[in-house]
């Protein structure tokens, strides 16, 4: 039993209460899908304060229409949001810096931290995270993310080549890893400029299960691409072995152990591909995070960055009892963080 690790997650409402803080400050963004005001006005509830960010895709279907909903989305939060509150807009492929000020403006508000992932995009949580969980102003971490309805069927186009997110760069000096963790999603790049100069030495797929429909199709194409290329292509011979892993689409600490010990402990060197659902990749983060803090073998995180998202992405936010089905997970507690390798 020594092993076992206690990390709270589940309703975001029942996680609330157990951190008993009074003065919370969140950070959430407001995008084009209902779902995100949805989660935002929620979460208006509990908070004293917010900062909700505007992202705007580089290259949208239709620039109007982009615009037009955004516009509506805002209106919608100034009308319903119940706490005080601070609007940015920001460009989706924003500094570094620009996403420290944020962060840096939230943490000046209060030390007990609501980060809701729900509609950021991975190029920005990821650092937002990284940022959270080093700042040792930061006294209570929480991350909440709202469940949808109706995924559309292209949900992101127009991908860059593959490339270290922001705050979690190549390791200098470094091109041999141990492993490489890609999480399932709905596309994959090219595998043979997957990594660009880095090789890793085996391929570990992380698969969200059980997905949910249409999820299941599209999860189990990615791992057909993957695997032809592994197999037909001499050059990705090295890659093998590839195994799959089925893990919870929604267990942060269950992904968050697998990295763990496949990689025993953080000793073996390895790298992350964050495709597929956030929890997941959620935990990916973590685990780079926290290899830095304990001073084991640095992990980059490559991703390519979609320029477009579907305008609904999802139809609606996920009800369950006529509640809206937000999951939360406890990333630092009186200043000390359940996530440690």
């Amino acid at each position: 039993m020594s092993n076992v690790i206690f990390r709270p997650w589940g309703d975001a409402e029942w996680l609330f209460t157990k951190h008993k803080s009074e003065n919370w400050a969140a950070i959430a963004c407001c995008a084009t899908e209902t779902r995100s005001v949805d989660s935002i006005l929620a979460l208006s509830r509990v908070v004293k304060w917010m900062s909700v960010v505007s992202i705007w895709d580089p290259d949208p279907a239709d620039d109007d229409e982009q615009n037009k909903v955004l516009a509506a989305a805002s209106r919608r939060l100034s009308k319903d949001i119940k706490c005080p509150y601070a609007a940015h807009q920001a460009d989706l492929k924003a500094s570094l810096d620009t996403v420290r000020d944020l962060v840096d403006e939230a943490v000046a508000k209060s030390s007990d931290i609501i980060l809701d992932i729900t509609s950021f995009p991975k190029r920005w949580f990821f650092p937002m995270v990284r940022f959270l969980c080093d700042d040792e102003r930061v006294a209570n971490l929480i991350v909440v993310y709202t469940l949808g309805d109706g995924y559309a069927d292209q949900i992101s186009e127009n991908y860059e080549v593959l490339r270290p997110i922001q705050g979690f760069p190549s390791v200098e000096g470094r091109t041999e890893h141990d492993l490489a963790f890609v999480g399932v999603g709905f596309h994959s790049s090219n595998m043979l400029a997957m990594f660009g100069d880095d090789h890793p030495r085996a391929l570990r797929l992380l698969f969200p299960f059980p997905p949910g429909p249409p999820g299941l199709k599209r999860n189990w194409r990615f791992v057909q691409h993957v695997d032809r290329a592994l197999r037909f292509d001499e050059e990705l011979q090295v890659w093998r072995p590839m195994e799959h892993l089925q893990l919870s689409a929604l267990d942060v600490s269950q992904a968050f152990d697998a990295l763990r010990i496949l990689s025993d402990k953080g000793t073996r060197t390895s790298l992350m591909a964050p495709y597929g659902p956030k929890p997941i990749s959620l935990a990916m983060c973590l685990f780079a995070v926290m290899a830095e803090q304990s001073g084991l073998p640095e992990v980059p995180v490559y991703y390519s960055q979609p320029q477009r998202y579907h305008l609904k992405y999802t139809s609606a936010a996920k009800m369950r009892s006529g509640r809206l089905e937000t999951l939360a997970y406890s990333i630092k507690h009186n200043g000390q963080t359940s996530y440690k390798i």
